[in-house]
């Protein structure tokens, strides 16, 4: 299962390993804030800044005082791309086109009050290659006239699961974290393994584990089965078994009637084929996957039977 970082977290920790020229810059005149101009996805899985492929789409920026904003996307597999450059208005919103990725991808938005050619940076392999290529961009402009802002966000081809059970109604739950009642379909999920398990009382707790494959639908049903102990009934005379007035079998002489019985306190009758002998009653508690015994006597005319 992977593992997941909050979005904020990450960010900061990338904030951390970046060389200096791709961080924002505290000496900087500008102010730049930078995020995806659409929502992520919002897996039941809890990934954050997850978006379908091919992506957000655009860039939402904003500076102040106006400036010349360019961003450069890093895709996993390298090969930086650098975006058409834009004057932005002071305080107000405009969005620069993001080009589609699929992985974990990097964007550094540079804000700039002077003009900075950053196309050397366009086809940088590395963080660091990029970086290179930003800090000779801006070698020549004054320190207080430029900064980066850092976005970072995962493009996948997501996955959709439907989940079954074959008791419906079970709850279901997937790495944990619950995700309604079976049946149940779940969507935007990304690619890989996750531990699907459904629950419903009476019944043992059924799991599993199902590759979620991009762009495909995939199908799962968990079987459930009951809870249920073992019911011993030993009677010196014929006599028929009903358990929450359903017939289980016939005790006889010599041959109990044993079976698995569901957990939890079962209305037992125990009724004599002599019909001059007394039904019996009981109400038995029978524990999962333990033994309980019913033994009946028979003394002169008298049928009594009692739980061991």
């Amino acid at each position: 299962m992977k593992r997941v970082v909050a979005p904020l977290l990450l960010s900061a920790l990338l904030a951390g390993c970046v060389p200096a020229p791709l961080r924002a810059n505290p000496d900087s005149a500008v102010r730049l804030s930078a995020a995806p101009a659409a929502a992520p996805a919002q897996p039941l899985t809890g990934e954050g800044e997850l978006y379908r492929f091919p992506g957000p789409g655009a860039l939402n920026v904003r500076t102040d005082p106006a400036a010349l904003v360019t961003a450069i996307v890093l895709p996993p597999g390298g090969g930086a791309r650098v975006g058409e450059t834009i004057r932005t208005v002071a305080g107000q919103t405009a969005q620069l086109p993001l080009p589609a990725t699929e992985g974990f991808t990097q964007v550094f938005t540079v804000a700039s009050l002077v003009p900075l050619d950053l196309s050397s940076a366009a086809g940088a392999r590395s963080v660091g290659e990029l970086s290179a290529a930003v800090q000779r961009a801006t070698q020549g402009a004054p320190r207080t006239a430029y900064t980066v802002a850092t976005t970072v966000y995962r493009a996948e081809r997501l996955g959709t699961l439907r989940v079954g059970t074959t008791v419906p109604g079970a709850q279901v739950r997937v790495n944990g974290r619950p995700a309604g009642l079976a049946p149940v379909e779940l969507r935007d999920l990304p690619p890989g393994q996750v531990e699907v398990t459904a629950t419903r009382e009476g019944y043992r707790p059924a799991s599993a584990r199902v590759n979620i494959a991009g762009d495909r639908v995939s199908d799962l049903t968990l079987t459930l089965r009951l809870l249920t102990g073992t019911l011993r009934v030993e009677s010196p005379v014929a006599a028929d078994v009903l358990a929450d007035r359903r017939l289980l079998g016939a005790a006889l002489p010599g041959q109990p009637l044993e079976l698995p019985v569901r957990s939890g306190v079962v209305s037992l009758n125990v009724v004599p084929r002599d019909r001059s002998l007394a039904p019996q009653t009981l109400l038995v508690r029978v524990n999962t996957d333990l033994l309980s015994r019913i033994d009946c006597t028979l003394a002169g005319s008298t049928f009594r039977c009692n739980v061991r």
